[in-house]
């Protein structure tokens, strides 16, 4: 059975990330962890904070299985948390063995929510245990029929992830575009990382692309999601090298907030 981890601050993003979850797990046998930080642990009235969190909880569940009916093949376990909400969610991620965690993308007009900004940042990083989902809020479920696959394959693309990468391929009757951005030809290490992961995937690849950088690599990644009509996009977190500059510059906020497709981010494993 999967083990799928859905914060939530019961806005509407979290809650489209908690619909999506279901939708796409339909035939799946799942629990579903809906975690609410609901206050700071040494809140003198966090008793009072989780009675109305788990209250919201459970009003929570009642509408998911009124919007996409009930599913023999869910359950769900409802946690209010009193912790810092990084620490906390990460912290219940590893102890419980997620599979998955799905959070949702703020809309254009929302400013400020508890998971996102910074702290979708922070969950990024501190989530190693398992990959993390980000839905678009602006999106409704449909079918994913090709999954791209980004890297500069400075690193070797371990053994876990290739197999989520096939998971997610097979769960949805997908197959997977690798794109790479045009860099570090000659490395030779770059090029046995890249054949070993094309070959790894072998069964399960339409083509390859490769793009040069030509406005910027948030736009070169835009361009090749709407070029190749991308239904989810799928990079591995590297806190030393690729993926570093997007979080350091901020460019995986943008791109975050620009993506209208799922971002499947998968954690750095060697093996």
């Amino acid at each position: 059975m999967l083990q799928i981890l859905v914060p939530t601050d019961f806005s509407n993003n979290s809650y489209n990330a908690l619909y999506y979850a279901a939708s796409l797990f339909k035939n799946k046998e799942c629990t579903f962890h809906i975690v609410n930080v609901c206050t700071g642990e040494n809140n003198p009235d966090r008793e009072q904070a989780k009675i109305e969190s788990t209250q919201e909880l459970d009003a929570l569940v009642h509408r998911l299985v009124r919007d996409v009916e009930e599913n023999k093949e869910h359950a769900f376990e409802k946690v209010s948390l009193c912790s810092d909400m990084t620490e906390g969610v990460a912290k219940y991620a590893e102890e419980h063995q997620m599979d998955l965690t799905v959070i949702g993308n703020k809309g254009k007009e929302e400013i400020k929510h508890i998971l996102f900004g910074n702290n979708a940042m922070q969950l990024i990083r501190e989530i190693t245990s398992c990959p993390v989902l980000i839905v678009p809020l602006e999106i409704d479920f449909k079918k994913v029929e090709k999954i791209g696959f980004t890297s500069n394959y400075a690193n070797p693309i371990g053994n876990k992830n290739i197999k989520a990468i096939q998971f997610f391929s097979g769960l949805t009757d997908s197959v997977i575009v690798p794109m790479s951005i045009d860099e570090n030809k000659d490395d030779d290490s770059t090029e046995k990382n890249k054949a070993d992961f094309l070959e790894a995937l072998s069964k399960n690849i339409y083509n390859e692309v490769e793009l040069p950088v030509f406005d910027g690599k948030v736009n070169t990644i835009l361009e090749f999601v709407d070029l190749w009509s991308i239904d989810m996009l799928c990079m591995v977190y590297y806190p030393h090298h690729f993926f570093l500059e997007f979080i350091g510059k901020g460019i995986i906020k943008e791109l975050n907030t620009k993506l209208n497709v799922p971002f499947l981010i998968l954690p750095n494993t060697p093996n």
